[in-house]
């Protein structure tokens, strides 16, 4: 839970940033129209975001500051859309191509003050042969350093957090669970039923591990099982099993209604090893993740969905277990997220 809190509060942080970021853009615009000078506080902010190189920044506001300001803007979507096609074009994914990035913000940034200073410097060359004075503004100054502290912190909130992934959901004898999210009185409600338990027996998370929330429970109906389930508090460490999340499910490769469940519409009973051998785990569950990772060491085969962590958004995990001689011995679906441990 303490991940969590964290992370929400670096997500608060970041839009601070970004408010006071456009705050101040705001600010050199009215100044600008009005033929004002900014707050005295710009121009410090300004002239304090420097490199070693020795630049001097002119604390005035002038339309001329504006347009610089407007042009570095322009400089970040482009540089946005440059990054965007160099990495579709190493990574041949779309989606892969724009999780990375919107993750690396602040690699966008330090390409756009590249582009930026370069144009700068022509244009300063070109002035001086025209004889012509064009300074930098330690208002424009302030507002790219807004841009780019605010670019530097979200990425490493995204190292940390990931972009949030869309959660598996399980069908089960026409009752769609969705891991993770669907409670246990959804499944009550569709005549099932867990061993030994009622809607009002209590459900003890012992926090003792990353991948095993609550209690594993059989699930049944009309007498046939239907395989177990992980049923967790959602966010007390214990509960009615009632209102407890669905975390876990697995049924047995021998079980008798392994036809009518299905993983994200794939019906299980028509996969073999031989498709986890040959096959991307993301096409055969028709998954399209933004980020993932597959672990294919015979006779384990997993599939993970939101691999950078889980203290904000909820991981997904796929797995097929098989036995030597090929058989399978387990499908299996979990959730994980750090409410839980």
């Amino acid at each position: 839970m303490a991940f969590f809190i964290v992370s929400i509060a670096l997500g608060i942080l970041i839009l601070v940033l970004l408010m006071f970021t456009v705050y101040m853009y705001v600010k050199l615009v009215i100044a600008v129209r009005t033929n004002t000078e900014v707050p005295n506080w710009m121009y410090k902010i300004g002239q304090g975001f420097k490199s070693k190189i020795n630049i001097n920044y002119e604390d005035f506001t002038e339309p001329a500051a504006l347009w610089d300001t407007n042009f570095f803007i322009l400089c970040f979507i482009l540089a946005n859309i440059f990054f965007y096609f160099v990495m579709y074009y190493q990574t041949q994914n779309s989606k892969k191509a724009f999780y990375i990035c919107v993750g690396l913000q602040a690699v966008v940034v330090l390409i756009a003050m590249l582009f930026y200073f370069i144009v700068k410097l022509i244009l300063f060359f070109v002035s001086h042969i025209l004889g012509i004075y064009r300074p930098l503004y330690s208002p424009t100054n302030a507002v790219m350093a807004g841009i780019f502290v605010t670019a530097l912190v979200y990425t490493l909130w995204m190292l940390r957090v990931g972009l949030p992934e869309r959660p598996l959901d399980i069908q089960i004898d026409n009752s769609t669970v969705v891991i993770g999210e669907t409670k246990a009185s959804s499944l009550l409600a569709d005549g099932f039923e867990f061993y030994g338990k009622d809607a009002d027996s209590e459900i003890v998370n012992k926090r003792n591990s990353q991948l095993h929330y609550g209690e594993l429970v059989e699930l049944l109906r009309d007498g046939k099982s239907y395989g177990f389930m992980s049923i967790t508090p959602t966010f007390k460490n214990s509960d009615k099993l009632e209102n407890c999340t669905i975390t876990y499910y697995e049924i047995p490769g021998d079980s008798e209604v392994l036809s009518q469940v299905k993983f994200n519409d794939t019906d299980l009973s028509s996969l073999s090893i031989q498709d986890f051998e040959n096959s991307d785990l993301a096409d055969i569950f028709s998954l399209k993740p933004y980020n993932y990772h597959q672990y294919k060491r015979s006779p384990l085969y997993t599939l993970k969905l939101q691999t950078v962590g889980y203290s904000l958004w909820k991981s997904y995990s796929i797995e097929a277990d098989f036995f030597e001689n090929g058989s399978v011995h387990h499908y299996g679906v979990r959730a994980q997220h750090t409410i839980w441990e």
